[in-house]
């Protein structure tokens, strides 16, 4: 069961979404220091809602429309303001230097903690792991850190993988990455905001 659910877990990660996408925009822009630091803050943000899960505040948020809205169009209009900022940025990467992993932190915290979604993914996700018969409390002190964990490591992957693409790509095609990146981020809060 252990391994099963760190395999989905991994994949899951790798699905792409507004979290790896800012996550890889930071590490082609900033370097593996930020790129690190916005996975912490990702994975920040998903152990504050996997506790608003397991505590009821995700009921909470699907019970009351309103909430959820606010929370939507807060999340969409992040995730447009972040790849404005990522498009704006200078190409050769001038502006990075000037950038402190702290704003990466933030940026990963913000591009995941305010997505209604993950809440209710985690309280679907979770019982598929839950062994009945057995005490499902002890297993979710297990399996929520495992989870927390293994995203941990599948960004820090995707950190170092898109460290070599930045520096396998020389010149003026180096900004094509980061620039697709901010088109994304641009792509996924117009569905969040639309869908």
């Amino acid at each position: 069961m252990i391994w099963s659910f760190i395999v989905a877990t991994a994949l899951i990660t790798l699905l792409p979404g507004p979290s790896l996408l800012v996550i890889v925009s930071a590490a082609l822009r900033e370097g593996w220091r930020a790129g690190a630091a916005a996975s912490l803050g990702v994975v920040t943000a998903d152990a504050i809602l996997l506790l608003a899960a397991l505590s009821g505040l995700g009921a909470l948020a699907q019970a009351s429309p309103l909430i959820l809205l606010g929370l939507k169009w807060l999340g969409a209009g992040y995730l447009l303001w972040l790849g404005v900022g990522q498009l704006r940025m200078l190409p050769s990467g001038q502006d990075a230097v000037a950038q402190a992993p702290g704003w990466a932190f933030r940026r990963g915290l913000m591009a995941t903690l305010p997505n209604p979604k993950i809440i209710g993914f985690l309280i679907v996700y979770f019982p598929q792991f839950i062994q009945p018969g057995q005490d499902a409390a002890r297993q979710m002190l297990l399996l929520g850190p495992l989870f927390l964990l293994t995203v941990l490591v599948v960004f820090l992957l995707c950190v170092a993988a898109a460290r070599l693409l930045g520096e396998a790509v020389a010149g003026d095609g180096r900004c094509w990455p980061a620039r697709l990146c901010g088109c994304s981020l641009i792509a996924c809060g117009l569905y969040s905001a639309l869908g």
